[in-house]
């Protein structure tokens, strides 16, 4: 028989040592590389940008409405299907459960603030001069909102009502907060954490007799660890993981139907390499939001050089997240309903990766060359780099597949 208390602690330190064995496949010798080159440009992109801080921008309201988004924690409660069965008798006993939930919460997503909080500072060093106690006075807000903003959603869902209310209704408050006492001075934010408690005073007292909206937290669990495989997804394998499937008509121009001459087993799983992408529901994001980021920090550093070594460090990385897609297809329905030699679904996978190279190398290019018209040339280091990563790829797999052979 569990305690509400350990049964908390044994649940923490079951979803603790699954992410300690799921993050050291994310944070491989590839990718802290990668983190840590990415980084230095940022710094020295940042630097750069200090020395000449444009004007006439709100930067208080920027970093408020920044800040007010991190400081909105999700509540993890670490409930499971079951819970609403067994669990259900002995609700009333679960208050120690809910305190060490709500701390957990806390602590789990404190860096994000913290994160922009040390990127913002030298900037509002310099902005704000002899009122920098207001930025520290930020600093100390950013450590109580979250918290008194989880004990406040807790009520919230245990009244029945919609997690999106609470969040909007704490962002309204957090950058409010944020912004009136960059703005205006120390008191304001005192204000904003007497508004905190009443809501928490108000809370409490219209739940007293209300009970658990099982259904509701264990569906916001469910939803944080899925979250939470997606991102492990984009390093290795999650079996629990279900891949989803969406149509974008947007990409339908680029899934037509293959010719009667194209139609066999040499040209199949191009095609479905290429389908299983476009339609992925994860995937297909992942991609385009590693993109996305790379294509920002290109055009935001001004050193030819780091930015070429940044694209191709980029290019590597969007390679790498590909690779996935062969486990899908060679080890999925299809081989079985379509058997084909290994040696043609190599081959697919090769050519989709080589189309891939192509179109992602396209778009880093013509960022890269007009951000640097006269150092344009280095655009094909990116070709390189996607042709080596990819021929590692190839080869690996060809390797794998000898020794299952053996």
């Amino acid at each position: 028989m569990y305690d509400a208390k350990s049964l908390f602690n044994t649940r923490q330190k079951e979803e603790l040592i699954e992410k300690l064995n799921y993050n050291k496949f994310i944070f491989n010798g590839h990718f802290l590389i990668f983190l840590t080159i990415m980084l230095g440009a940022f710094a020295l992109g940042y630097s750069n940008w200090l020395q000449d801080i444009p004007q006439n921008i709100n930067y208080r309201l920027i970093l408020s409405v920044i800040l007010a988004v991190v400081s909105i924690f999700p509540l993890r409660t670490l409930f499971r299907e079951a819970d609403k069965l067994y669990l259900l008798p002995f609700e009333k006993h679960l208050s120690i459960y809910i305190k060490k939930a709500i701390i957990y919460s806390y602590i789990n997503r404190l860096f994000l603030p913290i994160i922009v909080l040390i990127v913002g500072f030298p900037l509002f060093y310099e902005l704000l001069g002899s009122k920098f106690y207001l930025y520290i006075t930020v600093i100390v807000l950013s450590f109580i909102y979250p918290l008194m903003g989880l004990i406040i959603k807790w009520f919230w869902l245990k009244y029945g009502l919609e997690v999106w209310g609470a969040n909007i209704l704490l962002f309204i408050v957090y950058a409010s907060g944020y912004f009136i006492t960059l703005k205006v001075g120390l008191f304001s934010g005192i204000t904003t954490i007497l508004v905190l408690i009443s809501l928490v005073i108000l809370m409490e007292s219209i739940n007293r007799g209300t009970f658990y909206q099982w259904e509701t937290l264990i569906a916001i669990e469910y939803n944080h660890k899925m979250n939470y495989y997606k991102l492990v997804n984009m390093f290795t394998d999650v079996k629990v993981l279900n891949e989803r499937t969406v149509r974008r008509k947007y990409l339908d121009l680029f899934l037509r139907i293959p010719s009667s001459k194209k139609f066999n087993e040499n040209y199949m799983y191009k095609f479905l390499f290429i389908r299983s992408f476009a339609r992925g529901k994860d995937a297909f994001f992942i991609v385009l939001r590693f993109l996305i980021i790379g294509l920002i920090l290109i055009w935001w550093i001004d050193q030819a050089i780091i930015s070429a070594i940044l694209g191709a460090l980029i290019m590597y990385l969007l390679i790498l997240q590909l690779s996935q897609f062969y486990k899908q297809q060679a080890y999925g329905l299809w081989p079985q309903v379509w058997p084909v030699n290994e040696g043609k679904v190599i081959k697919g996978y090769h050519q989709f990766l080589i189309s891939m190279m192509w179109v992602l190398g396209a778009i880093l290019s013509i960022i890269y060359i007009v951000k640097f018209v006269t150092t344009s040339y280095f655009f094909i280091i990116f070709f390189i780099v996607g042709w080596l990563t990819i021929d590692s790829s190839i080869k690996k797999i060809k390797k794998h597949q000898e020794l299952l052979r053996d």
